[in-house]
């Protein structure tokens, strides 16, 4: 007997996290998009005091399109943000993003994609965020790392360490992984050192099972709500790759 196979499986994830934006999309036209994005937590209370605190309050975004919440963005430049081109859906071009303090919220324009990474380049009013110090060099074994974020559920700070210090991702990039109990708010997001550096963005789970599709159909990483999270391995984009592609997409004005 000829086997049979489910055509487009490995692609459930991407379909499923699509059929929820549109879902998203379709409540907001119903004006219950507040309901949607009420939930999203902001990072500058968890991190105050601690290494990214000056990041989380100032130099990070959360970004969203008519109160759906698509994923997290950090300040490189006056004006300019950088983010997974994986968090927004194909062909938005303009989107919100509110500070990491809940004090400002603003339009956002999509610059630039990449074809090569999985970055996407965002244009904001200049004075609103403040660019994070960068480091742009590989991190060490075991270094110590924050992630910021804004899930729908669980806490918008992960502390963990660097495993892989120099590594790729297929689809993703250069970049290396760590540790550490981020959710999937924290796309785009960006990955600090002690000093508050910036050393990443925050990209993907290397394994993520059925989370990501269970996250795309309820709005809420599972992860949130379970201690196994600190255990997660994920990867995190270089940001000296990061900048170096957003300047050749995207080059300064």
């Amino acid at each position: 007997m000829r086997s049979t196979r489910l055509p487009g499986l490995k692609r459930l994830p991407r379909l499923c996290a699509e059929a929820a934006r549109t879902l998203g999309f379709l409540l907001a036209g119903l004006g219950l998009a507040p309901v949607l994005g009420a939930c999203t937590r902001l990072p500058a209370d968890d991190a105050r005091g601690g290494p990214a605190a000056a990041a989380a309050s100032f130099g990070f975004a959360a970004l969203s399109s008519h109160g759906i919440p698509l994923g997290s963005a950090v300040a490189v430049a006056p004006g300019r943000l950088l983010t997974n081109a994986h968090v927004l859906p194909e062909g938005m071009v303009h989107l919100q993003a509110q500070r990491g303090d809940a004090a400002m919220t603003v339009p956002a324009v999509v610059v630039a994609r990449s074809a090569a990474l999985d970055l996407a380049v965002l244009r904001v009013p200049p004075g609103v965020f403040e660019p994070v110090p960068l480091d742009s060099a590989a991190p060490d074994p075991g270094q110590r790392i924050w992630a910021i974020g804004a899930p729908s559920a669980g806490p918008a700070l992960a502390r963990g360490r660097v495993e892989q210090p120099n590594t790729a991702l297929a689809g993703r990039g250069p970049g290396f992984t760590a540790r550490i109990g981020a959710l999937m708010g924290y796309s785009g997001g960006p990955a600090l050192d002690e000093n508050g550096r910036l050393r990443g963005l925050v990209t993907a789970l290397v394994s993520g099972g059925l989370t990501p599709a269970l996250t795309a159909l309820t709005g809420m990483d599972p992860g949130g709500f379970s201690p196994s999270r600190e255990r997660r391995e994920v990867f995190v984009l270089s940001i000296g790759a990061a900048l170096h592609e957003s300047n050749r997409i995207a080059p300064p004005e």
